[in-house]
């Protein structure tokens, strides 16, 4: 066994530089070696040769159907604006939504109950209304 003393961690020592790839010399100014051509843009009509034609290869993307127009009207004018409407465009949404396909079948229901539900509201405010002005008419000093 020989008692060679080690060299300390910090001491230089015989190894070889790291070998670096052969690196490409960059041109430190525009030169017509590294230029590219502009793409050029198809005729119109044409699909450029590097787009797959779409459904060929790749993901085919599910497109689900639009929202019923009647729907989203009979919902928003059932709380907002005049329920009896929504109650009416909620039902032929209803119709449209069966022949097409179009989603939207929950908007449509739920205008339709909440046109009901504002309907029936509105007809006991107004049937109180009508026993308040009753009330007071009849109480009105006549002269």
């Amino acid at each position: 066994m020989t008692d060679q003393p080690t060299p300390p961690s910090d001491a230089p020592q015989d190894r070889p530089p790291p070998i670096r790839p052969p690196q490409p010399e960059q041109p430190t100014q525009w030169s017509p070696q590294y230029w590219q051509p502009p793409v050029q843009q198809p005729p119109p009509g044409q699909v450029p040769p590097w787009m797959v034609p779409p459904g060929q290869y790749g993901y085919v993307v599910y497109q689900p159907p639009p929202y019923n127009t009647l729907a989203i009207l009979a919902l928003v004018l059932g709380i907002m604006v005049l329920p009896p409407l929504g109650i009416y465009f909620g039902h032929k949404a209803q119709q449209q939504i069966a022949q097409t396909g179009e989603r939207g079948v929950e908007l449509a229901k739920a205008g339709v109950v909440v046109g009901w539900i504002l309907t029936c509201f509105y007809g006991v405010f107004f049937v109180i209304w009508c026993c308040f002005a009753v009330q007071i008419l009849s109480n009105a000093p006549q002269g």
